[in-house]
């Protein structure tokens, strides 16, 4: 079985995956093995041939292999709809062939795949079940400011830039409410699970 789980920014997707990964999951985090391809050399080229060099890490040593930094690209595509287009239509194609790797790779098939643009980049295909994890905004800019040390101004502009993504609670067969207390969020995933398991030894 393999599920995959989105929502927006601090809504609470890692801890749906470490509850699914203390009950037998492998998890892939789609957005590690997105950064894990800009070290890729043709990801490089592409990159660099799109958005210039200035997003590469400065080097006195000519021989050293080039690198993107991150922050100079996330400047450039962060609040740029095109831009960010215009990235992912480069990482997309690699970051998939990597996940369908991994999934080809173990003999264990209980997947969990955690990413953001799950349905839109092409990963909903690898998918049994899409999870939508729900948070209210408020406190997803709460847990922004206290986990992630960011100012509230910052946390609310990170939280207003998601508003273009895809986690269409519509489309998903489970929807988990992290608004809950931890323990009755964990209590929700694993009813899900004793239920599906029941389902499909019918």
């Amino acid at each position: 079985m393999i599920i995959g789980i989105t929502g927006g920014i601090a809504s609470g997707k890692s801890e749906v995956c470490r509850i699914l990964k203390n009950n037998g999951f492998n998890h892939i985090d789609a957005d590690i093995v997105s950064h894990d391809t800009l070290e890729m050399p043709e990801v490089i080229t592409e990159i660099t041939s799109t958005f210039g060099k200035d997003v590469l890490y400065e080097s006195k040593d000519s021989k050293e292999c080039p690198k993107v930094d991150r922050q100079k690209l996330g400047k450039i595509v962060f609040n740029d709809q095109k831009s960010m287009a215009l990235l992912e239509s480069i990482t997309h194609p690699y970051v998939i062939d990597k996940i369908k790797s991994i999934i080809n790779k173990k003999k264990d098939k209980n997947f969990v795949i955690e990413a953001i643009k799950i349905v839109s980049s092409g990963l909903i295909d690898f998918c049994d079940e899409l999870w939508v994890v729900h948070a209210e905004p408020e406190q997803q800019i709460k847990r922004m400011v206290e986990n992630r040390h960011l100012s509230y101004e910052d946390a609310y502009d990170r939280l207003a830039s998601q508003k273009i993504h895809d986690w269409d609670e519509e489309k998903a067969d489970r929807i988990i409410y992290s608004t809950e207390p931890l323990e009755i969020m964990e209590k929700q995933v694993l009813y899900i699970l004793k239920l599906r398991n029941s389902q499909s030894n019918k």
